[in-house]
C-alpha cells in the first residue's frame, strides 16, 4: 500500500451558482462527445500538504416542515470544532460554479430498466442541479471504473455519456469510483462547489481502495456525496415495500424518523432507513483507521460523513424528483469557514457541531474531518 500522509488542506467549497451560456475558450462540444472511455485500474493515494489550514462547511438550515431557511446572517451560527468555539472568518451565500461527478453503477446485478431511467436524467442535472456556470463528468463503474467523460456544462455531452453507460460484470467498486470522482474534483478551481452523485446500490464489492480512505479524502477535499439508490426501483415497482433489517453493525442503532418530521441526517426523505447522529461512530471509525468494519451500505456512511442527502425513489419521477432536491439543497447552503484553533499533529477526528439559535430550525453539516497523519491499518508499514 502507498505511504502517504495526509494533513489538512483548505477544502474550498462556496455556495453555488450558475454558468456562462458560451462555451469556454478552447472546449469543442463535437470533440466531447468522441472522448474515448478511460479505465481506472488502482488509483494512487492522493496527498494533502499543510500549506493552509481552513475549514469550510456547508450549512443547511431548515424549519419545521422542511422549508429550507434563507436569509441567515454570519451572526446567526455558532460553530464548534471537538466542543471549542470557533470563529467563522467567512460566510458566503453567493451562487458558486458547481462541478460535479456523476457516478453511475453498471453492474449486472441491475435491471435493465434501472439505466434507461438513469439515461433520461441529463437535461435535469443541466438544468436543475448545475445550472447556467456549472459542469459535470460522468463515471460508470461495475468491477471496472471507467471515466465516460470529462467535465462539460452541455447537456449534449453529458446526455450523450450517460445514454452510453451499459450493463457490465457484477461488480460494484463503489469506494473506487467516488474516490477517482474526487481526484477529478480536485483539480477544478477551489471556488467551485464540488459535488458527487452517486446512483448506485448501497453496498460496495471490490474496490481497492477502502471506504475510510475515500470518506477520509472527500472530507479533506471538501466534497459532499450525495447518493441516489438504484436498489429499490426495481423491487418497489414489482412489489410493495418489505421490511429492511439495519444496515448498521452492532451498537448502531437508527431511531425510525417521526411522521411529517424534516428531512435533516436524521430523517433522510424517501428512504427506508434513517440515518441518525448515532452513526457519528462509525464515521469516525472510518476516518480513523479502524478495521474489519462489516456494513450493507456504504452510500449511507458515504452522504452523512460528507454533509449530503441521500434518496430512496420509489419510481421514474421519484428519480427525476430526488435530482431537483439534491439542485435545491445545494442551491439552499450557506458557506461557514474557520480556522481551527485546537489543531495537534497527533492524529484525532475534529467533530463539527453547527447551531442556529431558532425553536424548531434544524442544522445539517458534515460531522467533521480527520487530521494527522494517515492511519495505517493493522500488518502495514508505518507511513
Amino acid at each position: 500500500m502507498s505511504k502517504y500522509l495526509i494533513y489538512l488542506s483548505l477544502a474550498a467549497i462556496l455556495a453555488l451558482g450558475l454558468s456562462p451560456a458560451a462555451y469556454p475558450q478552447g472546449f469543442d462540444p463535437d470533440e466531447a462527445l468522441t472522448q474515448p472511455v478511460r479505465t481506472v485500474e488502482d488509483p494512487e493515494l492522493i496527498t494533502f500538504s499543510t500549506d493552509v489550514q481552513l475549514v469550510s462547511v456547508p450549512v443547511v438550515v431548515q424549519g419545521k416542515k422542511g422549508q429550507y431557511v434563507n436569509g441567515l446572517e454570519k451572526n446567526d451560527f455558532l460553530l464548534f470544532d471537538n466542543d471549542a468555539q470557533q470563529n467563522i472568518l467567512e460566510f458566503d451565500v453567493s451562487f458558486q460554479p458547481i462541478s460535479m461527478v456523476i457516478c453511475v453503477q453498471s453492474s449486472d446485478r441491475l435491471a435493465v430498466d434501472m439505466l434507461d431511467q438513469v439515461k433520461k436524467t441529463a437535461y435535469l442535472f443541466t438544468q436543475q442541479v448545475l445550472g447556467e456556470f456549472g459542469e459535470a463528468a460522468v463515471i460508470g463503474f461495475d468491477s471496472r471504473v471507467k471515466i465516460i467523460s470529462e467535465f462539460s456544462s452541455d447537456t449534449k455531452v453529458i446526455n450523450k455519456a450517460l445514454n452510453s453507460i451499459r450493463t457490465g460484470a457484477s461488480g460494484i467498486r463503489v469506494s473506487d469510483a467516488v474516490y477517482e470522482g474526487i481526484r477529478m474534483l480536485r483539480r477544478k478551481p477551489e471556488n467551485h462547489k464540488r459535488v458527487i452523485v452517486v446512483i448506485a446500490e448501497g453496498q460496495d464489492n471490490g474496490s481497492s481502495i477502502g471506504l475510510g480512505e475515500t470518506l477520509r479524502t472527500a472530507q479533506l477535499s471538501g466534497i459532499q456525496i450525495y447518493p441516489i439508490y438504484l436498489s429499490t426501483l426495481k423491487s418497489r415497482l414489482k412489489q410493495p415495500p418489505m421490511p429492511k433489517g439495519s444496515p448498521y453493525p452492532p451498537g448502531i442503532d437508527p431511531i425510525g424518523a417521526a411522521p411529517g418530521s424534516v428531512s435533516t441526517p436524521t430523517t433522510q426523505q424517501q428512504s427506508s432507513y434513517v440515518i441518525t447522529p448515532n452513526v457519528l461512530p462509525l464515521v469516525v471509525d472510518l476516518v480513523i483507521g479502524v478495521k474489519n468494519l462489516i456494513f450493507d451500505d456504504a452510500l449511507a456512511v458515504l452522504a452523512v460523513g460528507t454533509g449530503g442527502d441521500q434518496y430512496k425513489p420509489i419510481t421514474s419521477e421519484g428519480l427525476q424528483e430526488s435530482i431537483t432536491n439534491i439542485g435545491e439543497d445545494l442551491h439552499s447552503q450557506y458557506l461557514l469557514t474557520y480556522a481551527p484553533n485546537n489543531l495537534n499533529s497527533s492524529g484525532i477526528f475534529h467533530e463539527i457541531r453547527v447551531q442556529v439559535p431558532y425553536d424548531g430550525a434544524t442544522v445539517r453539516a458534515r460531522p467533521g474531518y480527520f487530521f494527522g497523519p494517515r492511519p495505517v491499518a493493522d500488518g502495514d508499514p508505518a507511513p
